[in-house]
């Protein structure tokens, strides 16, 4: 349920970070005891947590491999930075 009911008329947003880190507490959760069911409790926990795991590693692959192409090229051009800042210390 939204925090606040009077936000919804404005379009403001009824949700702060602590409900969607909840959210997220609680979708991870299920998403656990959903994958540990099917072979029982007892040993399905572990499986369900290594399953849960791969799914999440899989869900944020894109965005981390994103930001390592980010860095590679952020330090292919770190030279020429150099050289376009030394070039305008000369003229100050």
């Amino acid at each position: 349920m939204p925090k606040d009911l009077a936000n919804i008329t404005t379009g403001q947003s009824t949700y702060g970070f602590w409900e969607y880190i909840s959210y997220c507490d609680t979708l991870f959760y299920d998403l656990w005891i959903h994958c540990a069911e099917p072979s029982g409790l007892g040993l399905g926990l572990g499986v369900g947590l290594i399953i849960s795991s791969f799914i999440t590693k899989a869900v944020f692959t894109p965005i981390i491999v994103y930001s390592q192409m980010v860095g590679v090229k952020m330090k292919l051009l770190a030279p020429d930075n150099e050289e376009l800042m030394s070039s305008m210390k000369r003229y100050s």
